[in-house]
């Protein structure tokens, strides 16, 4: 399933459509977002517009800002406490019991 379907069904509860999904990303690249750069933007305008929450990766973040990933985590280290009193997620781990997956 591509992303745009994935996205679309996240928030199909909103009225939300994939062709609704594929024009916010299409209008993206149309100003000057790479194609990955404009689907983590959709993901971020739907998030914030219908109060979602929305996971984002150093790789996400980096893609967006232009920055490095290793530049992206330390700038997520410096800023810990404050992103974590806003609420943010500064770190995830897969629980021991679930077997194959990285810890």
């Amino acid at each position: 399933m591509n992303e745009a379907k994935m996205i679309a069904q996240r928030y199909a509860k909103f009225g939300v459509t994939v062709s609704m999904v594929k024009a916010i990303i299409r209008s993206g690249v149309q100003n000057g977002l790479s194609r990955r750069g404009a689907t983590i933007g959709a993901r971020l305008a739907l998030s914030r517009e219908f109060h979602q929450h929305e996971c984002f990766t150093a790789e996400d973040i980096a893609a967006v800002t232009g920055e490095t990933v290793d530049e992206v985590n330390q700038r997520i280290e410096k800023n810990k406490d404050a992103l974590m009193s806003m609420g943010g997620l500064v770190q995830a781990k897969s629980a021991p019991y679930i077997k194959g997956l990285p810890q």
